[in-house]
């Protein structure tokens, strides 16, 4: 049963967050969206900032475990790296708390600590997931070698600079824009991946 009621809570929080963001949004609010007094809701989560957390978490968790799954089919790793940037584009889109850790831009969300904190842990399992598929190439021989930390960080650095810069593609068209950092993506992932191929 509690269980049941956190999750209530957090797929409210998480739809309050996504639309409003962290700052615009109140544990009143939440709270009224579940039928709940607020005073129950803060048995649950003493403030917004941890109720925040605990929605980005789960979403990291999908994430994570998703990528997870990808990466233990069989496959080749290019196959791989081109497979992640459709998977991370489609959770990005869907699971916009996530997206607005990856993507913060305003003032209160650049010096928030509760910001910059998921921020690096969601930079630190990204780069963790993208190690793993360029390992899987090295041992097969599919990719040549590189260092693959350094690699990997290229690659997340890569992803979050091209999906932030999306937020300035001049249209209201939140189809348009999806769309061109998709291409945008796999138009990176195409010039990885032929500098990855073993020299000859």
């Amino acid at each position: 049963m509690e269980d049941s009621k956190v999750d209530t809570i957090l797929e409210a929080a998480r739809r309050r967050f996504a639309q409003y963001g962290l700052s615009k949004t109140t544990m009143n609010e939440i709270a009224a969206d579940i039928g709940m007094s607020k005073a129950s809701l803060y048995y649950y989560f003493p403030d917004k900032e941890r109720l925040f957390v605990a929605v980005v978490e789960k979403d990291m968790q999908e994430f994570v475990t998703a990528i997870g799954q990808l990466i233990d089919k069989p496959s080749r790793a290019s196959f791989k790296l081109k497979k992640y940037i459709t998977v991370r584009n489609d959770l990005f889109h869907r699971l916009l708390t996530l997206s607005k850790i990856v993507n913060a831009s305003q003032t209160y969300e650049l010096f928030n600590p509760v910001f910059n904190e998921l921020k690096l842990t969601m930079f630190k399992r990204e780069k963790e997931l993208i190690e793993r598929i360029l390992h899987l190439g090295a041992e097969e021989k599919e990719f040549k070698k590189v260092s693959v930390p350094a690699y990997a960080e290229l690659f997340v650095s890569a992803m979050i600079g091209l999906r932030a810069g999306g937020l300035y593609i001049e249209t209201g068209d939140d189809v348009a824009r999806y769309e061109k950092i998709s291409r945008q993506t796999q138009m990176f992932m195409d010039i990885f991946l032929a500098y990855l191929q073993p020299d000859k």
